[in-house]
Parts: structure tokens; sequence; C-alpha cells
């Protein structure tokens, strides 16, 4: 069985190299190479001695598997989870981790597979990688912070800054899915709420779904850590985006009757606190605000408030969680200071009236902010921020569904003095692909 796959994974990796062959490699054979090698690995007694399984076998299987789980021309979706699926193994032990490290193909080409293939089909597997990469970086996570793979998370780190489109929209999709997990578990406990026998499958789907979203959230607990200055230095929406998400999981998990029925639905329930319980989900939310507190302490850019400041106009106080057993424990006192910083400012903002506003001038999509951004071609209108968050995901026109191509800047607008603004005389930003807003050279 060994030969068979060592054989077969040469085979492979010797056709992957002919785009005109490649294409049409039997499925079988992919599956096969998996599936003798996960029987190698976990037989016993071992037909192969670990130390050679490890030594001379994995690595071509590792290069394989890294360099095609995103590969574009595996049709077969299925097959390509295959791949992931067994990434997402692998990395669970120290022993392989150490293999992927010391792959070439690995260390080079896994961080941007892994940001690119996070989509709708694989998002579930990729969150499983990463977040078992940046295990020990977290909140809260580990008694003794060991780091699982410091190489990777520098090369995640890296990948990030020199490819800001690729980061910026998976990003977007973090964003996108997060919001989606939390709201189903929000749905769920409702769900379960209404009804006095609740089926073992809805009681299994909100376990689940509760637990995707501690994942995600670790995820992106991990990004606040590695990349601040994509939230305080990038673009508002991110700021926005992040404060909404861990406002919105407060309100459900700590606030009056939402957090009333976090606990009864749980108890009636009979669900285990091992799966579901409050910490889980509060720790990566705690270490998203003290890893962007500890980078507007420091930072020199001129955003020492912006966190604090957003926190406010959402009009929320956070709640301090309880967390056992760990050395992060000793960083509450950071979080309780922050809370009490974001309590006395909102209080002061609240006090202070609000300016008045002619009619037409709010944004008709938020209410909360000026119209200060013109469509092109269209002329429709709304604030920076609405558009801005809008074309992430969808690049037509709120109101008449036209394609966006440019945005402008209202000031702009009226330096030209012309009503009939249509032409790029007055434009500042164009929509790239994904939606991501561009600066133009005013020269």
């Amino acid at each position: 069985m060994y030969a068979t796959c060592m054989w077969i994974v040469q085979l492979l990796l010797i056709l992957s190299k002919i785009d005109q062959v490649f294409p049409y490699v039997p499925e079988f054979y992919v599956e096969t190479l998996v599936d003798c090698f996960h029987a190698l690995r976990r037989s016993d007694p071992p037909f192969v001695p670990p130390a050679v399984l490890l030594q001379q076998g994995l690595s071509s299987f590792v290069t394989f598997l890294v360099t095609h789980f995103n590969d574009p021309r595996i049709a077969n979706a299925d097959l390509r989870d295959v791949l992931l699926q067994s990434i997402s193994v692998l990395v669970q032990y120290k022993e392989y981790m150490v293999a992927f490290e010391r792959n070439e193909v690995a260390v080079e080409r896994m961080p941007g597979a892994l940001l690119s293939a996070f989509d709708n089909r694989f998002w579930i597997p990729v969150t499983n990688i990463l977040l078992r990469l940046c295990k020990g970086s977290g909140f809260g996570t580990s008694k003794h912070g060991e780091s699982w793979s410091n190489l990777f998370q520098d090369l995640l780190r890296k990948k990030c800054y020199l490819d800001e489109k690729l980061f910026a929209s998976f990003l977007n999709r973090l964003f996108n899915t997060l919001s989606w997990t939390i709201t189903e578990f929000s749905v769920s406990l409702k769900e379960m709420r209404e009804h006095y026998q609740v089926p073992d499958l809805q009681q299994r789907k909100c376990t689940i779904i509760f637990e995707l979203s501690c994942n995600l959230a670790r995820v992106l607990e991990f990004f606040t850590c590695g990349m601040p200055q994509a939230f305080l230095c990038g673009p508002e929406t991110n700021m926005i985006r992040l404060t909404e998400l861990i406002v919105f999981v407060l309100n459900r998990t700590t606030s009056t009757a939402d957090a009333e029925l976090f606990d009864n639905t749980l108890k009636q329930q009979g669900q285990s606190l091992e799966k579901i319980n409050r910490g889980m989900i509060l720790a990566p939310l705690v270490g998203m605000i003290l890893n962007l507190t500890d980078k507007t302490v420091s930072s020199c850019h001129g955003v020492q408030n912006v966190l604090m400041q957003t926190f406010t106009n959402m009009d929320c106080s956070p709640e301090v969680g309880v967390f056992k057993g760990d050395p992060s424990l000793a960083r509450l006192v950071e979080l309780k200071c922050f809370v009490e910083n974001v309590k006395s400012k909102s209080k002061a903002d609240r006090q202070i009236p609000n300016s008045n506003r002619e009619d037409g001038e709010t944004c008709c999509i938020c209410y909360a902010c000026e119209i200060d951004t013109l469509f092109i071609p269209c002329n429709h209108k709304s604030c920076i921020r609405c558009i801005s968050r809008h074309l992430l995901n969808n690049q037509r026109c709120f109101f008449c569904n036209s394609i966006v191509s440019e945005v402008c800047s209202m000031s702009s607008i009226l330096s030209t003095d012309d009503s009939q603004y249509r032409g790029s005389g007055g434009t500042d930003t164009l929509v790239a692909e994904g939606g991501i807003l561009i600066k133009q050279d005013p020269t």
C-alpha cells in the first residue's frame, strides 16, 4: 500500500505540470491516494514505520494537497473538498504540522490559497485549518499560550500585507459568514424556546452553528491582532462592521431578555455547557477589543480614539465576561478600563445636542449620516458608509439597480459647478472588481 501511495502521488505531481493532461486524470486516482495515505496513517499496528512515513512519504503528499486543493483544473468541488479535509485533519497533529512548515510549496502557496478558498463552498474546512494555524494567539485559548505554528501565522500576516485586495475580499466574506452563523444561532434559540420538545436534530443544529460562530470569531480575532491597521487605518467600513458584530453578540448573550433567553433555552433543552456557553463566544470578542486597544495606545497614526468612538456611536456598553483558568485573565483590567471609558464618553456625547439638519440631507439608507456621495452614472445619492459597504457584495445601485462604476464626493461636485454632473471631472473613486473602492490620482 505504501508503494502504491508513493507511486500515485509522484504520478499525479508529474501530470499536474501538463495542463493538457491533468484535467483528464480519473478522479479515483486522487481518491485512492487520499484513502491509502490515511489508511497508512491510522493503521495499528502500522504498515510503515511512522518515521519513514513522515520523512519520506509525507512531503510529496503535502505538496500535492497544497498545490491542488484550490486548483480550478479540478472541476469536481467535492474532490477539492476531500483535499481540504485532509489538510484539516493533518494540521491537528504537531508532527504533521512540522512537515507542512518544512515543505517549500506549503510555505509559498498555502497562506494565499487558504484566503482565496474561503467562499460559500469551502469556508468550513478553511476555517478549521486557519483556526489550527492560529492556535495559541487568542484570548483565553491556552493555559500556556503555546502557538501551534508561528511560521504560518507570520506567513498569513505577510500575505495580507502584500496582497491588500485578497485580504479585503477575504475579510468581507469572513464578516458575511460570521454574521450569518450568529443570526442563525439566534433564530435557532428562539425556535427552541417556542417548543417544549425539540427534536435532537434541531439541538444538534444549534450546537453546530454556535461552534462555527465561535471558530469564525477566533479567526477574526487573529486578524485583529495580525492586521490591526486594516481596522484602525483602513476603510471605515471594517471598524463599523466589527463593532456591529460585537454589539450584536453582546446584546444576545449578556443583555436583559436575550441573555435570559440564552440561559433558559439551554437549561430547558439540556444542552451541555461544554458545548455551548457564554464564555466561548465572548472570549474572542474580548480578544478583538484588547488587540485593537493595544494598537491604538501605541499607534502613531492619530487613531487613539477610533475604537472608543466607534463603540460610543453604536450606543453600547460592552459587558465583561468571566474566563477561568487562563493567564489572559490579567488583561481583563484593560477591558474594564475600556468599558468605563466607553460609558463615560457615551454619557458625555448624549449631553451634547444634535445639530439640526434640513430635510433631504440625511441618508435615506441608514438615517444616521449626511448624504455626501453620488453614484455614477445613475446620479443617485447616499452617505459614503452605506455605498462602500453595499458595493462589497453588490455593485448595483440601491434605488435603480444600475451598475455603479464610480462614486464621487459631493464636495467635488459642488466645486465643479455642474448640477448635471455625469462625467469624470469630479469623480475621485472607482469601483474595482469585488466592489473595492480605489482612489483616483488627482493628476
